[in-house]
């Protein structure tokens, strides 16, 4: 777990300093749940998935739940004109079920 989450950070572009503040954790706390050293609360997960954009699945276990992985690939084929339009019904969808 500890490595997808540095090697993710990594491939953002997230210095561990920056990554530490968007987490609003220490950056010895950060350092040392990437090196494997400390556990992970579910609170600090969610955070960790939510600024990283990956699944809880990935996380913890190396890999996407089937249907995530083929909502996301079909996302990233959607042509550039019509993010705006998805990204309107996704808002319209979550204020619907209270979650916006």
């Amino acid at each position: 777990m500890h490595t997808r989450i540095r090697k993710a950070r990594e491939e953002r572009g997230y210095t561990r300093e920056k990554f530490a503040e968007k987490l609003d954790v220490s950056v010895s706390y950060l350092a040392e749940l990437e090196r494997g050293r400390t556990g992970i609360s579910v609170k600090m997960l969610i955070k960790v998935c939510n600024v990283l954009g990956l699944s809880a699945d990935y996380v913890l276990f190396g890999e996407e739940r089937t249907e995530d992985k083929k909502r996301v690939d079909a996302i990233n084929r959607i042509d550039a004109q019509y993010i705006p339009l998805l990204d309107k019904v996704i808002n319209e969808l979550l204020a619907l079920s209270g979650n916006k």
